[in-house]
């Protein structure tokens, strides 16, 4: 077999492995779904500006179990934070949600904690109120507000 045919069956399986990928990413997990439908993932804090979403299907990597996420990052007014913090907490509540821990993290970060359950499972909701101390995961200006929602593996 020449080298050009080597080179072209190689080309030919990467196409496939390639879309064979996107296609499977393009179907959403029911785990995923479900994170989807929560009343949380829709949530804009007040004066908030949507600046990232992220989402991952719940399967496999490298023969590893990955639980579905779903996440979303606001920028958020200055002087307001803490009260972007609190209305967080109370819409959460009002979907459902049962929040166990508000607390301070690492650098003046703030954080709160909670669970509840969806169609699919346990689901855990984290939102995390970055206030400037250090930098916003992806070049984001603070204060930000991430809201996260990932489903828990039976």
């Amino acid at each position: 077999m020449s080298n050009k045919a080597i080179v072209v069956a190689a080309a030919a399986v990467l196409a496939v492995a390639a879309t064979i990928a996107i296609l499977a990413r393009d179907d959403p997990s029911p785990q995923l779904q479900a994170l989807r439908a929560d009343p949380m993932a829709d949530y804009t804090p007040a004066g908030g500006e949507l600046v990232d979403t992220d989402e991952q299907n719940e399967g496999t990597t490298f023969g590893k179990p990955v639980a579905a996420r779903y996440s979303r990052m606001f920028e958020v007014p200055a002087g307001e934070s803490e009260r972007v913090l609190e209305d967080a907490v109370e819409a959460a509540e009002a979907g459902g949600w049962t929040i166990e821990s508000s607390r301070e993290a690492s650098l003046g970060d703030l954080v709160a904690l909670g669970s509840r359950e969806v169609p699919t499972g346990k689901a855990q909701l984290a939102l995390t109120l970055f206030t400037g101390a250090r930098p916003v995961p992806g070049d984001i200006a603070a204060p930000a507000l991430r809201v996260s929602l990932e489903h828990l593996r039976p």
